[in-house]
């Protein structure tokens, strides 16, 4: 476990903490398994990583744990920190796309299981 973020680190945590993405808690360097996630939000089961230039060419690894992981149900997005500081803005928007997936295939506490009759909610 790094105990100093990378700059790009730095930056996506202060996106990410205090719940200023939808409400959703993200945790930073959070354990699953044998794996150590960047960033996490376990109500979502989304992790986001950052891959910095030691990472570039571990593909296959990153393949592999990928798969680790999402065999326990977590979804991971990826993102290198050149694209966080090229353009800050597609990677936020990149988030908040993957939260809105994320919440919308879990529903609400209130929800009904049973969908809506034929017709209704269209």
């Amino acid at each position: 476990m790094r105990h100093e973020p990378t700059k790009a680190e730095r930056k996506l945590w202060r996106w990410l903490r205090d719940r200023r993405f939808g409400d959703h808690k993200f945790r930073r360097q959070y354990p699953v398994g044998r794996y150590v996630l960047d960033f996490y939000c376990h109500h979502l089961k989304l992790a986001i990583e950052l891959d910095g230039a030691p990472d570039e060419f571990r593909s296959e690894y990153d393949e592999r744990r990928t798969a680790e992981l999402r065999g326990y149900g977590i979804t991971v997005v990826r993102f290198a920190n050149d694209d966080l500081r090229a353009d800050p803005d597609i990677v936020a928007a990149r988030i908040q796309y993957a939260i809105t997936l994320a919440a919308g295939a879990r529903p609400s506490p209130g929800a009904t299981r049973h969908p809506l009759p034929e017709g209704e909610g269209e």
